[in-house]
């Protein structure tokens, strides 16, 4: 296999698109997200990009805003991919589900066949959730505490390891004249009794072209990086400054340290970076006031304050974030640290609660440009040697995510940084990580 140059690309989906009145534009369908061709669009833009993956986040619950927008994802994220899938043939397919709520088995089962099905092209992003919202649907009541969620959210991983490699990538034989299906030792099946779960048995899909899905994680603090070490490939991060990507990737390295298995390949960051994109900068600027109304604005700023703890009355819109009277010990545990680090290091940069709002607000870093300033901001990043590429979310996706691809993609495939072709089939192949062996 060719050298491959080493920046990696996925498209997140939050919806249809980071501005939240997307729904509302002409020619976009509000139901976008309700509907599988959502989704396989996306896929097949992303393909047509040689992007790494297709990344859909997922909050399963129904949020209060029903009224005035529509959800922000609606399908089952492992549905709705399995269909893109069908569709495609190369690009990878991201799938965000939760340890908190699910059993090892089905999640194991689920992802499995996802990997199945797309020949080797699914991935896991594991959270634990941390909105109370998802805890009252899912019949369990207030949300168990951060430690008690990571420590259910180690073993549920661990678990579904163990029912991934229950099958070796070469147990079966299918000997039709000897009469035998597995090898001797193929299969191996395993009891488990641990603080969350008891199980006894094993998984029952068989490995895909590349053996196991690829594990992502998303989540800042120092249980998310450790869960990270020990099992993930590659993580989302939130990092809105260089200093931000500078820590985590300081406190990832430390944690893999600690808890990564010897021999086994570094984890890869890959930060949220929103884009707002225009055929030049002036065009980007008008379309990013476009979308940039009072009501957006409002709603961006009430999510900052909601993630610091304090008052949306007491943000003043042209000075640095009240940092000083955030309540971080308890918005740790019910807010994203990750993205409580990422605003942090961006008050502590200067940056007023406007251009906080004007980036999105939400802790990723964003960009308002033509091609090449959007191009640059990568390449500037990338070449810092903190990050392994991004995870990108567009303002309105049916709208930026083909010039994207247009006009962005050759920019970075000029300059070396970006590939000209599939090199593989599978996610671990666009990664470039290793087949596991058994």
């Amino acid at each position: 296999m060719s050298q491959q140059p080493g920046l990696h690309l996925g498209i997140n989906c939050p919806g249809l698109g980071a501005y939240r009145h997307a729904w509302r534009r002409d020619g976009i369908d509000p139901l976008g997200t309700a509907n599988p061709e959502f989704y396989v669009r996306v896929a097949r833009t992303a393909e047509r990009g040689l992007f790494d993956a297709v990344f859909t986040a997922d909050v399963p619950a129904l949020q209060p805003q029903w009224a005035e927008q529509p959800q922000r994802n609606t399908l089952d994220p492992l549905l709705a991919l399995t269909v893109a899938a069908r569709e495609t043939e190369r690009v990878g397919l991201v799938a965000t589900v939760s340890t908190s709520w699910l059993q090892p088995f089905e999640l194991a089962r689920s992802i499995a066949t996802l990997d199945r099905i797309s020949r080797g092209r699914a991935g896991w992003n594991i959270v634990t959730s941390y909105d109370p919202l998802v805890g009252l649907h899912h019949g369990g009541g207030p949300l168990p505490d951060k430690q008690d969620r990571y420590r259910r959210a180690d073993e549920f991983t661990g678990v579904v390891e163990s029912l991934w490699r229950t099958w070796a990538p070469d147990a079966i034989v299918a000997d039709k004249v000897g009469g035998r299906y597995t090898r001797p030792g193929g299969v191996r099946t395993f009891e488990h009794r641990g603080e969350f779960f008891a199980i006894t048995g094993g998984g029952v899909v068989p490995p895909s072209e590349q053996a196991l899905p690829v594990v992502f994680q998303a989540g800042g603090s120092a249980d998310g990086l450790n869960l990270a070490a020990r099992y993930a490939d590659a993580t989302f991060v939130s990092a809105a400054t260089v200093d931000a990507a500078r820590d985590y990737r300081r406190r990832l390295d430390a944690a893999s340290r600690e808890h990564r298995a010897p021999g086994r390949d570094p984890v890869l960051a890959l930060p949220g970076l929103t884009v707002t994109l225009g055929s030049t900068d002036e065009e980007a600027e008008r379309r990013h006031d476009e979308l940039s109304d009072s009501d957006n604005d409002a709603t961006v700023l009430a999510m900052i304050a909601q993630r610091l703890g304090v008052d949306p009355r007491d943000i003043d819109p042209d000075a640095p974030l009240p940092v000083d009277r955030a309540r971080f010990e308890l918005q740790r545990s019910q807010t994203s640290e990750g993205f409580l680090r990422s605003l942090v290091s961006m008050a502590e940069s200067g940056r007023t609660a406007r251009d906080l709002v004007r980036s999105g607000g939400v802790g990723h870093l964003g960009v308002v440009g033509g091609p090449k300033k959007v191009a640059d901001l990568i390449e500037q990043w990338y070449s810092t040697g903190l990050v392994d590429g991004f995870n990108l979310m567009f303002d309105v996706i049916d709208e930026a995510f083909d010039p994207f691809v247009d006009e962005v993609v050759p920019i970075l495939q000029e300059r070396g940084l970006f590939r000209r072709r599939y090199e593989g089939a599978t996610l671990r192949a666009h990664l470039g990580l290793p087949v596991p062996t058994w």
